[in-house]
């Protein structure tokens, strides 16, 4: 009986039978336009949620994870009794139609792909998302930025949403009736044929119904090894053989410079920004439930044109200051004080970039563009940020096929090409070799000389480095500034005042 069954279900599939092919393309209308609704509105809000902070976020997360095991079945007698005549919608007349059914379907995928795309995104801002807010991003740029960067992920939520649809039988069968040439899909037919004994019927619309996941399924996959295979290095005929070296012109006869300049100027040697009493504390969990001090007391002011170097040892605070500047970091006391004395534009390089699924040329024109360039502008400063890292090679690939040290060094050009005030750079030459390190040091010294170019806040563990790029070294220990001098004075071993924990820190007693 079954193999009667089964040979006369593949002659139905062969000769495509009429019922058989309106059923079939009725399901994937219907789930096709429930998924697509359904995507338009979860993706968005499921970003938004990402993103943004309010009251009662925890309690409609909650309740978004719970709505992923609503059972279809409820969701159908929901949808029924305010469509019914004597509902709230009953006057539209939709009961027992194709528009009911979508939107039964559409509530049922809606917390699927809502709820899997708040945690995609979520994973990608908590990876990505601080270096696009020390760029100037905003919430809502930020967050197109990071749907665009998981968009092959995103196609997984889609995938499952469809999945959802296309496989749901109690919602469409309460709200649709299964009425045969309206509101007959696979899954309703597959029960009433099956409950006939119309066997053959019953099992060609299971196994459509099974090649059209075994077919989403291989399009999503080709999808991935597509955009996989669009990170991977172009042939070596595309690009230089050798990197551009890097333009050490001095600063004073190096006139490109002035792109990089911030637009708006700030008089040299005024205070640009003072911390009084400024206490920071990081969570300490995933839960965000504990706060551990990381900062103490920390009284420090940085002037225009200033080149300030931050040493300590691993763990000692220089990071979370720098982030603390760059305003990416709240101060935890009512008491403490962070104020900019004039409107000021930061940009923070992190140790370990974390690029975006950009191209090289693209993550530095957005920065440019960030910086307030239009789009056309921000193309000719991104290549000459580039240029000037002698990385120009690198324009055609893809941020996240380099190196870490190729990415610390896109990551600086986006720093130029942001043309801000106050450029912090946390180890910025800690991945590089000698010879890179001595180039990208060149390239900042020409920035930060430059006439009207940015004041300097970097840390570094390397004192030659400091020595050669600072003017003052600030000396954290703990969290708590134990010294702030010149840097002549830092390193000088012929002082009449003792100064014991710098000596010892210097002797590398206390790194």
């Amino acid at each position: 009986m079954f193999l009667d069954s089964f040979s006369a279900a593949w002659q139905m599939m062969l000769g495509l039978d009429d019922t058989l092919v309106h059923i079939v393309l009725l399901s994937l209308a219907l789930s096709g336009l429930a998924c697509l609704l359904a995507c338009v509105l979860g993706i968005s809000s499921g970003a938004w949620l990402a993103l943004v902070d309010f009251k009662g976020r925890s309690a409609l997360i909650t309740l978004l994870n719970t709505a992923l095991a609503l059972p279809s079945v409820v969701v159908g007698l929901v949808v029924y009794l305010l469509l019914s005549h004597s509902g709230p919608l009953g006057f539209l007349g939709w009961l027992f139609s194709f528009k009911a059914m979508v939107v039964a379907q559409t509530i049922l995928v809606l917390p699927v792909v809502i709820a899997l795309t708040r945690q995609l995104i979520a994973s990608a801002d908590n990876l990505q998302g601080e270096g696009l807010r020390a760029l100037g991003a905003g919430k809502t740029v930020r967050g197109l930025l990071l749907v665009w960067n998981e968009r092959f992920a995103l196609m997984t939520v889609v995938l499952t949403g469809f999945g959802r649809a296309v496989s749901e039988v109690g919602a469409v069968m309460v709200v649709g009736g299964n009425i045969e040439g309206f509101t007959r899909v696979m899954t309703t037919a597959i029960a009433l044929e099956t409950s006939k004994g119309d066997l053959p019927m019953a099992l060609a619309l299971g196994m459509v119904l099974l090649g059209v996941v075994l077919v989403l399924n291989a399009a999503v996959s080709a999808l991935a090894q597509w955009g996989g295979n669009s990170l991977a290095l172009p042939a070596a005929s595309n690009l230089s053989a050798q990197p551009t070296p890097i333009n050490a012109t001095p600063a004073t006869t190096h006139p490109a410079m002035s792109s990089f300049s911030p637009k708006a100027k700030v008089p040299t040697g005024q205070v640009m920004l003072s911390f009084n009493n400024v206490n920071v504390s990081l969570k300490a969990d995933n839960a965000g439930t504990r706060a551990v001090p990381v900062l103490h007391n920390i009284h420090f002011s940085l002037c225009e044109g200033e080149r300030v170097a931050l040493v300590g040892a691993n763990g000692c605070g220089k990071t979370t200051l720098m982030r603390t500047i760059a305003g990416l970091v709240p101060i935890a006391s009512n008491q403490s004080t962070m104020q900019w004395v004039q409107p000021c534009k930061t940009v923070l390089l992190a140790q370990a970039p974390k690029l975006l699924r950009l191209s090289v040329a693209n993550h530095v024109r957005l920065a440019a563009w960030l910086a307030g360039d239009t789009w056309q502008q921000a193309a000719t400063t991104a290549q000459a940020a580039l240029k000037h890292l002698g990385i120009a090679y690198l324009s055609p690939l893809s941020a996240v096929t380099l190196s870490v040290g190729q990415s610390q060094r896109v990551a600086l050009a986006q720093c130029l090409a942001s043309r801000s005030h106050v450029l912090l750079l946390d180890e910025p030459t800690a991945s590089l070799d000698p010879h890179a390190k001595r180039e990208v040091e060149s390239v900042v010294h020409s920035l930060v000389t430059h006439t009207g170019g940015p004041s300097l806040v970097f840390a570094s563990h390397n004192l030659g480095q400091v020595k050669r790029l600072a003017t003052r070294v600030i000396y954290i220990l703990n969290g708590r500034i134990e010294a702030d001098l010149p840097v002549q004075a830092f390193f000088d071993t012929h002082r009449v005042s003792p100064r014991p924990l710098v000596d010892m820190f210097l002797r590398g007693e206390l790194s």
